[in-house]
């Protein structure tokens, strides 16, 4: 929110003719109480509406004027900006006040404005107002069948000419289809229009992408201008097989000295083969820009200068000094651009297919032959030692199973559970979560393992000397590896079951350990362990190195899951709680 205040010469002379009165001793009249504050605006016009005006990410103006001659100051209050009561002091009694206001979520929203006069009287008004998101002005699924010539703008106005470097149909994100981009020079997209947003007013710029090529700079969406692009949304190499997202501009239209880049989340060769939603915003408020990654902010900057790019948008290359360069060599879907700025709940919301796929699930209902079955038909998980089903035994007084019919009963002396293969690469993006109720705290005890030849690559335990979750991270598959480890927040219990679940983002290129819940997660960063695909099963309810097990559980497991992809909040949350089986999450 912005303040302008804005003098008219007769409120002015009233002013001007009370000190008149006074300076010749004559009593200047007692203050009023003052009236209500007259708020209007051409922008945000009053009441709910069943049409709500399209200006969420657009800045419009409130006018705040008075019918009372001793206005000196106003709290104004947006209900849903996150500043607060302000205090605006008038540069001259009731002197005309204009705010600048730019909402980011869509709905209802009240102005609650007070005028105090010099008496320190004050008179409150409302003005409520309803506000939407306007779509993006060119947008690009890029899912038509291959061999077309062009694609087609959602609005239908501003195709895009296919270049024979780009072959349409190929699998996109969560099932639709894409385009993918060979990375010679006719690897783009021409679109038509001219000056569908300015540069340098607020934008912001999506698109599905994967990546082929680690070992140079690419370009999947970029603005048009004679010599440089007014933005690029795209990828910056760090060497022949790694990199990080990015979104950038310079810092002029010719001959540029400079760039403003924001970059952030991975690319390695375990996780290029991964679809990704980039979203890169930039807001004119306070010139900030930044860059998110499936829906995760990964950093910002502050832009130095403005100027806007005047052509078209382009899809899979960009304008530098004068040359096109940067094509992209992978598979991009689904480009937008807006003109106007995208808040971050926004941004979360543009990508909306999702990134994770369930590959096994096993309630531990039953364990014929101690063989407990996947719910689907997949490979079974083996009991071992004196690990058993605990099944509910009376209606009244139990024992209960953690969820559903049963759970995974293990005493902490030689019992575990396993699968004999890992069911995801884990040198990509995967997620593994379970149900727990340890029957004590006094030794340390492990959940799962993800096990190598020699140690695991992953371990979720409890340790007694810190009375912690913690997650340890071997470094390489050697028995004397060095690990990394991080601990949860949240307290261990024996009285009720706690969701745990190990989440690795190959495209923020972090490790998470969540305990109950999205709220409690604590992250690795990837570069501390350069993750290895681990192919010797998993172990449930143990650790063991060259196969000597360690750290058995003691207690109750359930409800265990493994997950292509990282999961959602919403998943980490609902499967964080016990009682009732979910077979369809």
């Amino acid at each position: 929110m912005s303040i302008t205040q804005r003098h008219l010469p007769w409120r002015l002379l009233i002013a001007g003719l009370v000190g008149l009165i006074a300076s010749a001793g004559l009593a200047a009249p007692a203050s009023a109480a003052p009236q209500a504050p007259i708020i209007t605006s051409e922008d945000f016009p009053e009441g709910p509406g069943d049409v709500p005006v399209p200006m969420v990410g657009e800045i419009g103006a409130f006018n705040i004027t008075t019918a009372d001659a001793d206005i000196e100051s106003y709290l104004v209050d947006f209900m849903k900006d996150d500043k607060g009561r302000i205090k605006v002091v008038l540069d001259s009694l009731s002197a005309p006040l204009e705010l600048s206001y730019m909402p980011i979520t869509e709905g209802s929203d009240v102005l609650t404005v007070r005028a105090i006069n010099t008496a320190g009287e004050a008179k409150e008004a409302t003005y409520i107002f309803s506000v939407s998101a306007k779509d993006p002005v060119g947008a690009w699924a890029l899912d038509e069948p291959a061999g077309s010539s062009a694609v087609m703008e959602a609005n239908g106005d501003n195709l895009g000419t296919v270049l024979p470097g780009v072959t349409l149909g190929v699998d996109g994100p969560g099932g639709a289809t894409a385009a993918t981009f060979d990375g010679s020079k006719h690897a783009y997209i021409d679109t038509a229009d001219k000056g569908l947003l300015r540069s340098d007013e607020g934008f912001a710029v999506s698109a599905w992408v994967r990546i082929a090529d680690l070992s140079r700079d690419q370009v999947a969406v970029s603005l048009a201008d004679k010599e440089e692009s007014g933005f690029a949304l795209g990828y910056r190499s760090l060497s022949a097989s790694s990199g990080e997202w990015s979104f950038w501009t310079t810092d002029a239209e010719s001959a540029p000295s400079a760039e403003w880049r924001v970059s952030g989340g991975s690319v390695r060769a375990g996780t290029s083969d991964e679809w990704v939603h980039l979203v890169g915003v930039y807001n004119q408020v306070d010139q900030s820009m930044s860059l998110y990654v499936n829906g995760t902010a990964v950093g910002s900057t502050v832009r130095g200068t403005v100027w806007n790019a005047t052509c078209d948008v382009q899809i899979g290359r960009a304008r530098a000094a004068g040359e096109w360069s940067m094509q992209w060599n992978g598979d991009i879907a689904e480009a937008k651009v807006f003109d106007r700025y995208v808040a971050a709940g926004e941004a979360a919301a543009i990508g909306v297919h999702r990134l994770f796929q369930r590959q096994g699930y096993w309630q531990f209902s039953s364990a014929p032959e101690a063989l407990s079955p996947e719910y689907t038909g997949g490979q079974d998980v083996r009991l071992h030692g004196d690990a058993a089903i605990l099944v509910e035994e009376d209606p009244f007084f139990g024992p209960f199973p953690i969820s559903g019919a049963g759970h995974l009963l293990l005493d902490g002396d030689g019992d575990f559970a396993a699968l004999g293969t890992v069911p995801v690469d884990t040198s990509g993006s995967f997620s593994m979560t379970a149900l727990v109720l340890p029957a004590q705290l006094s030794q340390d005890m492990t959940v799962f393992s993800i096990s190598g030849e020699h140690r695991p690559l992953a371990e979720v335990r409890y340790d007694a000397a810190d009375g912690a979750w913690e997650l340890v991270l071997a470094k390489s598959d050697s028995s004397d590896a060095e690990t990394v480890s991080v601990t949860s927040p949240r307290s261990p219990d024996t009285w009720s079951a706690q969701g745990i679940a190990v989440v690795f983002d190959g495209a923020l290129g972090e490790w998470t350990l969540y305990v109950g819940g999205s709220q409690n997660g604590v992250s690795i960063s990837d570069e501390e362990i350069e993750s290895w695909t681990a192919t010797s099963g998993i172990e449930i309810g143990r650790t063991s190195a060259d196969d000597a097990g360690t750290a058995y559980f003691n207690g109750g497991i359930d409800e265990f899951r493994v997950y292509s992809g990282a999961i959602s909040d919403y998943y980490l949350n609902a499967l964080s709680m016990a009682g009732t089986e979910m077979p369809n999450l």
